[in-house]
């Protein structure tokens, strides 16, 4: 971690807890502050606006700033849920700005690996507007005393999905499908406060995911993630994303599968499981809320060169035989890609398998089988050439992962 410590414009005093402990007992806020307006996905011209928190009394000049964005899928969710606004008004007190950010929603019909990889880029576009508008202000009328060198992006659910890939797509040949940038604008966008960096400093991933792990490379920042490990909304570790539970659309690399991977290449990174728990369980459980907390805090705080007073909450190792999300090493398709006739081998699962499903890039359901064997035969060569995503379940279990047709 030594290697990414903050080069503040501040002093931090690490014996004074602040950034430690809520040192700050009430929060200022000020709301709906524009921050910029982008086309949205319906065409329509939409303002941006954000409510921004200070710690109350607060004489420092330059301060770290922490930027939310909240969940919903990409269709609904505000600046205002109370996951979002509980931690902007915990980090403030601790004497951080915090901003939750309103950014465009929409992922219209048909929902596919297509729109939903604009509705990622929008809000990605949006938060380097809303990161740039604090170093406008920094440069200019300094009225939120931020530090321009000390950035974090942050976000719960949909939320943890654009702070991600605010930090860590960088190029258009990662991206799973070519985007039409001429409608959509460049990475950097149009959202407002051009001229000014969007760089961050670290990013904070709660129950998010990347639309690929090798988004992030080596040199890139560090970052902190916390995740459950039963979450149906968004994969814990590899898995195909169901939009509203509904509609599969594309295989992603949760916080987890992310998390062991950044460990490989030498991207520092903190990583907290929430055994046993969906998605995200401190939106309604105070208990997740102060792990959550305090886990981040943590992390932040060392950021800034200090040791936290609080030991990290709880034992923060992975459960061996985590097996329900994939793509999955017991689960053999032979040949893969292929032209469509694949067999699948489950011999080494634990419970026969009760259902497979399969369904194209659009979210439909191409095939459903209800084996009574251990090798599955399936038969997609008549299907159109392309990835096609698959889903067996088991007695207490799912796993996922992708099919080539060639």
């Amino acid at each position: 971690f030594s290697s990414y410590i903050s080069s503040a414009q501040f002093n931090v005093d690490c014996n004074s807890h602040r950034f430690d402990q809520e040192v700050f007992p009430t929060v200022v806020t000020s709301n709906n502050i524009l921050y910029g307006s982008n086309i949205d996905a319906n065409g329509t011209n939409t303002n941006l606006i954000m409510d921004i928190y200070e710690p109350a009394g607060d004489t420092m000049v330059a301060r770290p700033l922490i930027i939310w964005a909240h969940g919903g899928s990409f269709i609904t969710g505000t600046k205002s849920d109370g996951d979002v606004v509980s931690l902007s008004q915990h980090f403030a007190k601790r004497g951080y700005v915090c901003a939750s950010i309103s950014y465009r929603l929409g992922v219209p019909f048909p929902i596919n690996q297509e729109s939903a990889m604009k509705a990622v880029y929008r809000s990605v576009q949006d938060m380097k507007a809303a990161i740039r508008f604090f170093r406008k202000d920094a440069a200019g009328t300094n009225i939120y005393k931020i530090d321009p060198n000390t950035v974090f992006v942050g976000g719960s659910s949909a939320g943890a999905f654009a702070a991600l890939h605010t930090a860590y797509l960088d190029k258009y040949s990662e991206f799973p499908i070519l985007l039409d940038t001429i409608a959509l604008g460049t990475l950097e966008g149009s959202s407002g406060n051009p001229g000014f960096s969007s760089a961050v400093n670290a990013v904070i991933d709660l129950c998010g995911a990347l639309g690929n792990k090798n988004y992030i490379e080596p040199g890139n920042v560090p970052f902190v993630a916390m995740h459950g490990t039963m979450d149906n909304t968004v994969p814990y570790a590899t898995a195909i994303i169901n939009f509203l539970n509904i509609y599969p659309i594309m295989v992603v690399d949760g916080s987890y599968s992310i998390s062991d991977y950044a460990n490989t290449i030498g991207v520092y990174n903190e990583m907290y499981t929430y055994f046993g728990a969906g998605h995200v369980p401190y939106l309604s459980d105070i208990a997740y809320m102060d792990t959550t907390v305090r886990f981040v805090s943590n992390f932040l705080y060392k950021y800034l060169g200090c040791n936290p007073v609080d030991p990290a909450p709880l034992p923060n190792t992975f459960s061996v035989g985590i097996n329900s999300f994939s793509d999955n090493k017991d689960i053999v398709f032979s040949p893969n890609p292929g032209n469509g006739i694949f067999t699948i081998n489950t011999n080494s699962f634990k419970y026969p398998v009760s259902r497979l499903l399969v369904y194209n890039i659009n979210g439909q359901m191409v095939k459903e089988i209800i084996p009574n064997d251990k090798n599955i035969s399936l038969d997609l060569s008549k299907n159109i050439p392309g990835i096609y995503f698959y889903q067996i379940k088991t007695k207490g279990n799912t796993y996922s992962g992708k099919l080539v047709v060639e």
